[in-house]
């Protein structure tokens, strides 16, 4: 039986979850966590499947993805969050995460992942798969020649620095108008809509 560990604020969700596992021989849910912090304290032995809250990431280097990978090393990464946040599929993929899906997915297309997880390593939903495919074609684009400016290329890195629009204004000669405006090009030639969507596509 696989052993399986919720991370979610949402107490409801991770009883509608335990509740239905219950009736698959297969998973065991073994332990039920608000956040990161109280997981690592009291972190479960031998788990095989995480299925957690989309998590904040700070760092490209040191996500709390990896920190999960870390400590457990055969564990799959099962990241469930809202419609909202779909576009961040991508980024956390790429961030150490195995699947992704959304909260409005129904239990037997959450069964069906974590028993993907388990037989390929990966999955992700068909809700989020649009996401994901645009992710990619955006990837495309970038690594185009000549697609992006060299002032675009240049306000890119320093995004990817985690640098504010005041501090890139001030390195790029530009006004923080100028800065907005400039990203805006680029989100239009990458056919993306956020930083978090640029990051992820640069740092890839």
């Amino acid at each position: 039986m696989n052993k399986i560990s919720l991370i979610d604020e949402d107490n409801n969700l991770m009883d509608r979850i335990t509740d239905f596992i219950v009736g698959d021989n297969s998973f065991f849910v073994v332990s039920k966590h608000n956040d990161l912090l109280s997981f690592f304290k009291k972190p479960p032995a031998g788990v095989d499947i995480i299925i957690t809250k989309l998590l904040p990431v700070y760092d490209i280097k040191n996500s709390p993805y990896h920190s999960l990978k870390d400590k457990f090393s055969t564990a799959k990464i099962l990241v469930v969050t809202h419609l909202e946040y779909a576009n961040r599929s991508f980024e956390t993929l790429k961030m150490g995460a195995d699947g992704f899906c959304l909260k409005s997915d129904t239990l037997n297309e959450l069964k069906s992942g974590l028993h993907s997880l388990l037989s390929s390593g990966n999955y992700v939903s068909n809700s989020v798969l649009p996401y994901v495919i645009d992710s990619i074609r955006a990837k495309s684009i970038f690594e185009r020649e000549n697609v992006l400016t060299p002032k675009e290329n240049q306000i890119v890195k320093f995004v990817c620095e985690g640098q504010s629009y005041k501090m890139i204004a001030s390195k790029t000669n530009l006004s923080v108008d100028g800065v907005r405006y400039h990203l805006q090009r680029i989100y239009r030639k990458l056919e993306i809509n956020s930083k978090v969507e640029l990051v992820a596509i640069a740092l890839s």
